[in-house]
């Protein structure tokens, strides 16, 4: 009995001391399960709100950013279809407002101004020395550019002889050609737009303001007269230019700057300005081209606004963002 009761003993011993062995070995599997459970629920926190600060499509541009890139936007809008039709001519070798600088008899003394100077009213031009000894210097009554000087140094001159001449081309008049089938969309009037190779891009705008009555024989054109504004003096008499003639038609389309059309993936995209610092991309359909507008048949509605300037810069952050390597700013 007594030899039994031993037995039990180191029997319950050992068993007490297995299960003191297996706690700590249990108590860290516990730990780790509950580490990785944590961690499993981060990093779904972290998931959903990457997810919810960046949605597909959406490009976040903070106002200093804006700025850098000069970001500007247009509103969708419905506009007249305009028509154009293109001519080709040339700047006429002379203009309407052309005067002549003449002075009382004397001798040249001294010219102030060289041939295709520009000056303003009432600058000195030329000093006579006149008859009776006493100095005179002849103003210009006009601001314009001198086309020709007649006299040099020592020169007599008088009322009867021209000294310079001097044309105001801050407008100046553009001869074109139209052919027969296109005079019946011209008149007077009409808004034009001229262009010059010495000049890529800038238009210079004018109006239709003479239509010749004849056909003219050799070319079997029109020629139709254009006043241009010239009030930067970029344009030189004699020149070659093209231009357009722009008239409307009775259709009105949903319409868009063409700036604000970008191309991605063979698409053609905008961005649409939403909250303040958000802009969504979105594939649009385009119609006909009108000037430097296009027609927009899918994919933003009227009032909407897109950016016209900076949505390439747009368009590159989208591209990297496609590629992974941003979330926008």
């Amino acid at each position: 009995m007594k030899k039994h009761f031993v037995y039990i003993n180191k029997i319950l011993i050992v068993g007490l001391f297995a299960v003191v062995l297996s706690m700590p070995t249990m108590s860290c599997s516990k730990a780790e399960e509950e580490k990785h459970a944590d961690q499993k629920e981060q990093g779904d926190e972290h998931g959903e709100d990457e997810e919810a600060g960046h949605e597909e499509g959406i490009i976040e541009l903070d106002e200093e950013a804006q700025g850098m890139i000069q970001l500007k936007t247009a509103t969708v809008e419905k506009r007249l279809v305009e028509y154009r039709l293109k001519v080709f001519g040339k700047v006429a070798k002379d203009t309407e407002e052309h005067s002549y600088v003449t002075a009382d008899d004397g001798i040249v003394e001294k010219i102030h101004v060289d041939l295709g100077a520009t000056v303003e009213k009432e600058s000195a031009l030329l000093t006579i020395r006149k008859s009776d000894g006493s100095i005179q210097d002849i103003l210009s009554e006009s601001t314009g550019v001198i086309l020709a000087i007649y006299v040099k140094r020592g020169d007599h001159v008088d009322r009867l002889k021209s000294l310079m001449s001097i044309v105001n081309i801050d407008k100046l008049r553009v001869t074109v050609d139209v052919y027969e089938k296109d005079i019946g969309s011209v008149k007077v009037g009409q808004k034009a737009e001229i262009e010059s190779i010495a000049f890529p891009g800038k238009k210079f705008l004018g109006e239709v303001v003479y239509i010749s009555p004849q056909v003219e024989e050799e070319s079997q054109a029109i020629k139709v007269r254009i006043n241009v504004d010239n009030s930067e003096h970029l344009l030189r008499l004699g020149m070659f230019v093209s231009g357009e003639l722009i008239y409307d038609s009775d259709k009105e389309v949903s319409a868009i700057p063409r700036s604000a059309v970008q191309e991605l993936n063979g698409e053609d995209i905008v961005f649409v300005k939403g909250s303040k610092n958000k802009f969504a991309l979105r594939e649009v359909t385009l119609g006909q081209s009108f000037g430097d507008y296009v027609e927009i048949k899918k994919g933003v509605e009227e009032s909407e606004h897109v950016v016209t300037q900076g949505s390439f810069n747009l368009k590159s952050e989208q591209a990297k963002e496609s590629f992974g390597d941003g979330h926008g700013h």
